[in-house]
């Protein structure tokens, strides 16, 4: 059945060893097995748009827009997600920040979606430490922004777009229950600053959240997605070994991610969709059965350095990944800044 659907289209020349190997279980599943005699109704379908790290507002991220609208036109979306990093370098300083206007609602002023964001690194900056994720209330800023959306003329009013009720949370769509993680928070996990956060119970509460809501969803596919990637090819890398760098590197490995992602996600859903490095990956190695994304280029590129194997990979030019799920099928196509047809597809079935 051979997960990933494969037809190479759009001149696509199999980089980074498709080659159904490294382990690969036919992702999510896809073998058909267990008495499945495929027969489950396919009822509505449900599709959608993930990228991550679009917050420049600039060229690229308004003709990525451009882009979407016009798939969405053609093929049809339901909503938008957004993996991270929504406001570069520091996140907005307030419901009122302009940047709401030059990089969120002008861009996708076209695009009359709910937009479901999760924060990234950059969303949590500051002017001290700049964007490594810490400061809590400047992520809060995109939580308030849901209920009060009063950004400077011409946009006036309560957001009709952007829906983040909380830094982690669930929305359902028919068939499909997402799982929004703020992986920021996981990031620095057992940290405590007196008088300002404690890490470690903020993590404890997402967690136990997690799994609450994943026990009691009966959902046919389940999606979690947050900034930091588990595996990528990018320069930030695996989590555990974040930069290069070895276990037990204070935060900066990501040690944390790897852990939470690894105890809770993993086995748990069908796809965790990542952001934070600048490419579009669909790895073929999975954790426990979970397939693994990044669509991380909504704005800006960054070069490949690591070798974990890929169905799918591109480091040179900004784009997203289109979800289709009808039934026990989700249909996949990467889409390219300029392209006119999906730069690759493929198909995940339960």
């Amino acid at each position: 059945d051979d997960t990933a659907g494969d037809d190479d289209t759009a001149g696509d020349d199999d980089t980074a060893g498709d080659d159904d190997t490294a382990g690969d279980d036919d992702t999510a599943g896809d073998d058909d097995t267990a008495g499945d005699d495929d027969t489950t109704p396919a009822g509505p379908a449900v599709r959608f748009i993930a990228l991550g790290d679009t917050g420049e507002g600039n060229t690229a991220q308004a003709e990525v827009a451009a882009l979407m609208e016009t798939v969405c036109a053609a093929q049809g979306c339901d909503f938008v997600i957004l993996l991270g990093d929504n406001f570069y370098d520091i996140g907005v300083d307030s419901v009122s920040d302009p940047q709401w206007d030059t990089k969120f609602e002008t861009p996708y002023a076209n695009i009359n979606l709910p937009f479901y964001p999760t924060l990234g690194n950059h969303d949590g900056g500051n002017e001290v430490l700049g964007g490594i994720g810490i400061d809590i209330g400047q992520g809060d800023n995109q939580v308030d922004y849901t209920f009060a959306g009063s950004s400077p003329s011409p946009w006036t009013g309560a957001t009709s777009k952007w829906t983040l009720p909380s830094r982690w949370h669930k929305h359902s769509h028919g068939p499909v229950d997402l799982f929004v993680l703020d992986t920021s928070e996981i990031f620095f996990d057992g940290l405590n600053i007196p008088f300002y956060a404690n890490f470690g119970d903020l993590v404890a509460d997402q967690s136990t959240w997690l799994q609450g809501a994943l026990a009691a969803s009966t959902a046919t596919w389940k999606i979690a997605y947050g900034h930091h990637p588990y595996l990528s090819n990018g320069p930030h890398g695996n989590a555990g070994s974040y930069e290069g760098l070895p276990g037990g590197v204070w935060y900066a490995n990501g040690e944390k991610i790897e852990d939470f992602v690894s105890g809770y996600v993993c086995g748990s859903v069908d796809l965790y969709l990542s952001g934070h490095d600048h490419s579009r990956q669909w790895l073929s190695d999975t954790c426990s059965g979970t397939t693994l994304m990044v669509s991380g280029a909504g704005a800006k590129t960054t070069d490949f350095e690591g070798s974990n194997p890929t169905y799918w990979q591109d480091d040179t030019t900004e784009g997203f990944v289109w979800f289709e799920i009808i039934g026990n099928t989700m249909n996949v196509q990467w889409w390219s800044r300029g392209g006119t047809a999906p730069a690759y597809t493929g198909v995940i079935t339960k």
